[in-house]
């Protein structure tokens, strides 16, 4: 099988132990990629692209931090990317872990006649040694059958993070035009989709973030909630709900 019609691209700040780690799993899936240097701002005040301060403030009751911003300016250039060579990409931040199973699921996704502009592979800040139960917790809710994957629309699609993604060039158009101004984090997934952005997901999730072992370079210092407990009453309720309303997308 062969993953040909995709662009692939590493985002990476060339921490040399988070470039072995990529390196030697791209290797073993034999998939070619460029590395993409991601941008490093000083301050805020030098980002490329004005910054809506008041929308974001509204948004999320707090301004964007020095790391958010670079990393939104890092794969706002890949986007330019995928929009200048006219082929899908696969993008992967250099932390990624991936699954054996990433090229089977990209072979499939090439030959389906879904409608998409971005697909979620993954979601960082989750504990892929539980990821049978994130699973549970985590199903989509609606979806369309592609052999042992569901592409689908989850329950929830933000905050995912960006560790694994597929855009296509329509798709990296769309959040290009979208973001002449920065008004989001990155991974604001919901608000590119009030942007005409169609955002689907994968399950089972095909890449996670090593967060145990590699801390975050761009968004260390992201102002995101304290991990929850994956075992907690409540999301095992709710995971159970979840499950009750997921069902396969008859086209209705």
């Amino acid at each position: 099988m062969s993953i040909e019609p995709f662009g692939v691209f590493v985002l990476t700040m060339r921490d040399e132990t988070r470039m072995a780690s990529i390196e030697r799993q791209l290797s073993r899936l034999d998939i070619s990629f460029e590395y993409i240097d991601a941008t490093v701002l000083e301050r805020i005040e030098h980002a490329d692209l004005p910054i809506e301060r008041e929308a974001i403030q509204a948004r999320y009751g707090r301004m964007l931090t020095q790391g958010e911003v670079s990393c939104f300016l890092s794969h706002r250039r890949i986007w330019q990317q995928v929009v200048e060579a006219g082929k899908p990409g696969v993008i992967f931040e250099d932390d990624a872990l991936i699954e054996d199973e990433l090229c089977r699921f990209l072979d499939r996704l090439n030959g389906v006649s879904a409608r998409f502009d971005v697909v979620l592979l993954g979601h960082s800040k989750k504990d892929h040694r539980r990821k049978t139960l994130y699973h549970f917790l985590e199903p989509l809710k609606r979806w369309t059958p592609m052999g042992p994957f569901k592409l689908g629309r989850g329950f929830k699609t933000w905050p995912s993070g960006a560790v694994g993604y597929v855009v296509t060039p329509a798709g990296a158009a769309k959040l290009l035009a979208a973001t002449t101004a920065i008004q989001c984090v990155l991974d604001d997934w919901p608000y590119f989709e009030t942007k005409g952005v169609k955002v689907q997901e994968v399950r089972p999730l095909l890449v996670w973030e090593d967060f145990i072992k590699l801390d975050s370079s761009l968004e260390g210092e992201r102002q995101t909630p304290a991990r929850r407990k994956l075992f907690s009453i409540a999301r095992v309720i709710r995971g159970c709900v979840r499950q009750l309303q997921s069902r396969k997308d008859d086209g209705s």
